[in-house]
């Protein structure tokens, strides 16, 4: 005799668990491997690097200057004229290197796909060049444009358009590569041409993603900006730097502290407005 759900009298609720699957051995295999080759790194032989947990804690340990001079923190650099005039320098460049990146990006990406390029050299063009951008990080860029047109907020700008072009730019192809089809073949098949088939069938699709990664970018290069100030490309770090090179470290808490206060500032600003666009 059968209950109303399909079961037997008495069985209900009584149903088996189901059995948990075996391990791959893909899985297990990847996990060995990743960790021998950690273990072999860190580890004091000829080709290791001879890492120890033990150097690190005496290293900090041993009346190290940055570590004594967190107690004398002199949050008075929170207020100064000059850190305030760094950091609305760091955030310019931040704006400034998205905002050029994004809209550049925007259309390599577009020209990164087999349906979005006009043609196959262009694609080859285009993918070449971003792996080339994308292949040098943001602190070697901002090197070469130091040392191309000299100290100064310029080169921090032009290092970050880059860094901008390259994380924008693939994110974004990534997207691309999952969209659904079906409005850019009946775009096609109406004979829309190549860039109205884009602005109808393909960018309102990845419209949400690039704004949210066009914001994840802006997080980026407001960090690396620091970065970047350490070797002369101006914002905050340039100031960070001239205080390290005079062992003034309760200064260079001091900036910290305001620049961890700024980022995370941002760092919630942009995940409410990423929230609402996707």
């Amino acid at each position: 005799m059968t209950d109303g759900l399909g079961g037997t009298d008495g069985s209900a609720g009584t149903g088996h668990r189901p059995s948990r699957p075996a391990p791959s051995v893909f899985g297990l295999g990847a996990g060995l491997i990743a960790t021998v080759m950690t273990v072999a790194t860190a580890w004091d032989w000829k080709y290791g690097t001879g890492f120890s947990l033990l150097e690190v804690f005496d290293k900090f340990g041993n009346n190290n200057p940055v570590i004594s001079a967190i107690p004398d923190t002199e949050f008075s650099q929170m207020f100064s004229p000059r850190s305030r005039n760094a950091f609305v320098e760091t955030l310019r460049l931040a704006v400034l290197g998205t905002a050029s990146g994004v809209l550049v990006a925007r259309p390599l990406a577009l020209w990164s796909t087999s349906f979005g390029a006009p043609n196959r050299v262009a694609l080859v063009v285009v993918r070449t060049i971003s792996n080339v951008i994308r292949a040098f990080p943001d602190i070697l860029w901002a090197l070469l444009f130091v040392s191309a047109v000299g100290i100064g907020v310029l080169p921090g700008v032009m290092a970050l358009f880059l860094f901008t072009i390259a994380v924008v730019t693939k994110l974004t192809a990534d997207t691309l590569d999952g969209i659904d089809m079906g409005p850019v073949e009946a775009a096609n098949a109406t004979g829309a041409r190549r860039a109205q088939m884009l602005r109808t069938a393909v960018v309102p699709q990845i419209l949400p993603a690039y704004a949210s990664y066009s914001l994840y970018a802006f997080e980026l290069n407001l960090r690396a900006s620091v970065v970047l100030g350490l070797v002369g490309a101006g914002g905050i770090g340039q100031r960070i730097e001239f205080f390290r090179s005079q062992n003034q470290w309760e200064k260079v808490w001091g900036l910290v502290v305001m620049f961890v206060i700024v980022v995370f500032i941002v760092d919630r600003v942009s995940t409410l407005v990423r929230r609402r666009l996707i």
